[in-house]
């Protein structure tokens, strides 16, 4: 499930460059982030975020409702999975290239054995996901029924 959620953290945020950036022209720092409980099984969050001018709140809002509803309506393309999917991979590629890969691989071998069979077969895992599979996870996700939404706006002088 972090690997799915990880990729629809990745997809999301290419979308929201595209929608918000290209589109809209409003911002060119659109993020999306998806954070799970390392302490409490189930739990986690999903954010998206993006510094606009105030002026553009409502248009950036519709924007990242459209998105999600986007995202929940219909599977990516897979050009855009495999855009998302691509620097996931190259990381994993990449993850052993240094000591610090290394000790972050370790420091836990022996608490949590199960991180070193994730790391083995995390590759493999991630290049097996599908459209279909961000697409549901979309659906379980990203409700915006359920959304909480912070807006955080400049104090008028």
């Amino acid at each position: 499930a972090s690997q799915t959620l990880e990729l629809l953290e990745r997809v999301m945020g290419l979308e929201l460059l595209d929608s918000l950036r290209e589109e809209l022209g409003q911002t060119y720092s659109p993020d999306a982030d998806a954070s799970q409980s390392a302490v409490h099984p189930g739990y986690g969050t999903f954010d998206i975020s993006a510094a606009i001018d105030v002026a553009d709140l409502d248009a950036t809002r519709a924007a990242m409702l459209s998105t999600i509803a986007e995202l929940r309506a219909a599977p990516v393309s897979d050009d855009v999975l495999l855009r998302a999917r691509a620097p996931m991979v190259e990381a994993y590629d990449n993850a052993l290239d240094s000591n610090g890969g290394w000790m972050t691989l370790v420091d836990r071998a022996q608490s949590e054995t199960e991180r070193l069979d994730r790391f083995i077969a995390g590759r493999a895992m991630l290049e097996s996901l599908t459209p279909a599979d961000v697409h549901a996870a979309a659906v379980q996700y990203l409700d915006p029924a359920q959304r909480l939404e912070l807006v955080v706006l400049p104090r008028a002088e």
